[in-house]
């Protein structure tokens, strides 16, 4: 009997950290983009307004769909556009993770500016003060890209971050290959704080890693629940450039638990 009570304990023991375990690796929202279109909706988060981005079963890494950004071609001195906006419940910490096809023709231009956005998490409304940071691109001179860091405080716009590990963020080498994103952002604790977090991994490489920001969004606006992917492109592109994004997830901490990148502690 003792024997049958102890074999009873260890299975539900082993089904108990199971279930333990699977509930780390289920993220707030997931979407393969298998619906075709941006009607998946989960636990709070929702695809808002497009612009030039509409899912397509042209290029994808799993499955049969993914998320489109075309960027129209434009002369020297135009910009280019292609952006999908996301909302989600208001948090102090986000995570975001997915796979984007970088052009087989990614040419980024010397064209002052030439900063394109890449990803922007903010209290919405954009247009209007409250906790606003993005990751944009830079031209790093050879039709490649580096990652600069924007982020603001009370509304105000502050020193644009450079960090030596985003040099060369986008190569040749990365045309017309998938490459994997996972992006962390913490709003500051408090007004004098300065905890706020900005990190970004590429293939499991970190290329941003700021931990110590003092980016406070003001009173009553220190928190995000909207953000953009892509984005405004002020350098344009000499030819039609069209990106793809696929295995979108997002949650309020890291993903795959206890097993988060590298670089991050658990507490």
């Amino acid at each position: 009997m003792n024997n049958l009570v102890k074999v009873f304990c260890h299975l539900v023991f082993s089904v108990l950290l199971l279930s333990s375990t699977n509930a780390y690796a289920e993220p707030q929202f997931h979407d393969t983009f298998e619906t075709g279109d941006l009607s998946h909706s989960e636990n709070g988060v929702y695809y808002g307004g497009s612009t030039s981005a509409s899912v397509s079963a042209v290029n994808k890494l799993n499955g049969s769909y993914s998320l489109r950004f075309l960027f129209r071609a434009k002369p020297v001195g135009e910009d280019s556009f292609a952006e999908q906006r996301m909302n989600y419940p208001q948090t102090d910490e986000l995570w975001l993770k997915f796979d984007l096809y970088i052009p087989s023709n990614y040419y980024h231009r010397n064209d002052s500016p030439s900063n394109n956005k890449f990803l922007a998490i903010y209290k919405k409304d954009y247009r209007y003060p409250g906790f606003q940071v993005n990751w944009s691109l830079t031209a790093n001179g050879q039709g490649g890209s580096n990652i600069a860091l924007h982020r603001y405080r009370n509304g105000g716009e502050q020193r644009i971050l450079d960090p030596e590990i985003g040099r060369n963020f986008l190569t040749s080498s990365d045309r017309g290959k998938w490459i994997n994103i996972i992006a962390r952002v913490k709003a500051p604790s408090s007004a004098t704080a300065s905890d706020g977090i900005m990190q970004m991994w590429k293939n499991g490489d970190l290329v941003t890693n700021e931990t110590s920001l003092d980016n406070y969004g003001g009173a009553n606006e220190n928190y995000m629940d909207e953000l953009y992917l892509l984005g405004w492109s002020n350098s344009g592109f000499t030819e039609e450039t069209i990106f793809y994004l696929d295995n979108l997830s997002i949650d309020n901490e890291p993903f795959n638990r206890p097993n988060p990148p590298s670089g991050v502690i658990v507490d």
